[in-house]
């Protein structure tokens, strides 16, 4: 006797409705267990990331104010198409009268003209140094085009600092030496030796052709090696480069053109906008970690709903700390806390700066506020502070670590119950399979046993 199979046919029941509903009153307690601990996990990571990233913005604009962004200082020069001037946190303001004699210049020479790049100029060595510093170059019958011996110059491992080129020029081409650094002191010298089994060449295109030294000089010189020359207040000055970095304490200055006899004026001086904006950058920054933190850890008592990191140590631990060192007191100077220039703070813990007494105070005393601002002032004490908590290996990356950790354990929680509930689906459909087809069986049972009474003798009278 064929039973009915197909679930639900024969006892009537909707059983793929009635196992979704059991897999999902069983699944209900630990999905909503698992989606709120994930939830949970990945707001506070977002949290963190967030605070994290408003505390390297504060330690950005501290160490600004720790490396002298306080009293920075500027420098105008009066001809800038000669001279450009940048100064540092240890320049002075003062005026000075800038005299450019002459450009520092990389030792040039040049060959004679040859027919082509592949001509021959004979075998040998050349023996090259820059500056002093000697290196030797061979020459090989095979490899004595002038192709071949600029490469040969540029390939070799001892190179002191000259660079071979070749020059296509309409009288023909010409092998050029250049030194690879300007300055007096970087000259060239070249010549050739071991020339006894030299082809006869004609007079002048030989290797030998090749020499610049004293005594010997059948290279041309292109460029001399000089240094570049400037007059500051009517006292000359050398450098090897174009750059002066020590003429003037505290300037770095670049030349770019020279012109003799033309003097203009260098005037250096604080530069009060930078230093305003900095200091301003510093109060806005802090303000904005202050704002992050009072977000993240709030608690609303009409919802008795906590911000994501409420309670956590390490953003109170900063949050204390960073307010500690901005309320305190610093150095032994005339100027010793925030509010001495113009700095203070509001009922909210957010702080804001009176530009007008900073102004009046940076004029007054720089070297106070540059103390008050340096490696031992709030910009450095903010910027060691912060440093503990952003390193690679401190406290932030250390809880987002955790919290990274957490997730993924979070996830693989999830694939669990998703496999468990794979197999109680499984297993609930297995059991209501089972009833249905028993039913079925019964069902049709019953029919058949109804059918063989109906056909007894007497069943007639029995039913009337």
């Amino acid at each position: 006797m064929a039973s009915i199979t197909s679930a639900g046919l024969g006892s009537g029941l909707d059983v793929a409705s009635l196992v979704t509903q059991l897999v999902a009153a069983e699944r209900a307690a630990p999905d909503t267990r698992i989606a709120r601990a994930q939830t949970k996990a990945q707001t506070t990571l977002s949290a963190i990331g967030g605070f994290r990233s408003a505390l390297a913005g504060f330690q950005d604009a501290a160490k600004v104010l720790r490396d002298g962004g306080a009293t920075k200082f500027t420098a105008t020069s009066g001809n800038s198409a000669l001279l450009t001037a940048t100064a540092s946190t240890s320049a002075v303001a003062g005026s000075y009268n800038v005299e450019v004699l002459q450009l520092a210049k990389a030792h040039k020479l040049a060959s004679g003209a040859y027919a082509s790049s592949s001509t021959s100029v004979g075998s040998g060595k050349l023996n090259i140094s820059v500056g002093g510093e000697a290196f030797e170059v061979e020459i090989g019958v095979l490899d004595s085009s002038l192709s071949a011996i600029r490469d040969a110059i540029n390939n070799a491992s001892d190179n002191t600092g000259v660079r071979a080129s070749l020059l296509n020029t309409t009288a023909g081409v010409r092998l050029t030496l250049t030194s690879r650094e300007t300055g007096a002191e970087d000259e060239i010298e070249v010549s050739a030796s071991d020339l006894s089994d030299q082809p006869i060449l004609p007079t002048g295109t030989g290797l030998d052709a090749l020499s610049y030294k004293a005594g010997n000089q059948q290279l041309d010189e292109i460029d001399p090696a000089q240094n570049a020359k400037i007059e500051i207040d009517s006292y000359e000055f050398e450098s090897s480069s174009n750059v002066f970095a020590d003429a003037i304490d505290g300037l770095s200055l670049a030349v770019s053109k020279a012109e003799p006899g033309t003097i203009f004026a260098l005037t250096t001086g604080l530069d009060t906008e930078a230093a305003k904006s900095a200091v301003q950058n510093f109060v806005t920054r802090y303000n904005v970690l202050n704002a992050a933190i009072s977000s993240y850890s709030r608690y609303d008592a009409t919802t008795q709903i906590g911000g994501p990191l409420l309670g956590d140590a390490t953003v109170r631990g900063l949050s204390q700390q960073a307010r500690t060192i901005m309320g305190g007191t610093v150095g032994s100077g005339s100027l010793q806390t925030l509010s001495s220039i113009g700095i203070t703070s509001s009922s909210d813990g957010s702080f804001k700066l009176d530009a007008t007494k900073f102004s009046a105070a940076l004029a007054a005393n720089p070297a106070d506020i540059n103390t008050l601002f340096g490696s031992s002032g709030y910009g450095g004490r903010i910027f060691t502070l912060a440093e503990d908590y952003l390193e690679s290996d401190g406290r932030i990356a250390s809880k987002q670590s955790s919290l990274n950790a957490q997730i993924k354990d979070i996830t693989k929680q999830q694939a669990s119950l998703d496999r468990r509930m794979d197999f109680v689906e499984a297993r609930y459909r297995a059991q209501f399979t089972a009833l249905d087809s028993l039913i079925s069986q019964l069902t049709t049972t019953s029919s058949y046993l109804t059918q063989q009474l109906a056909n007894l003798p007497g069943a007639g009278r029995l039913n009337r």
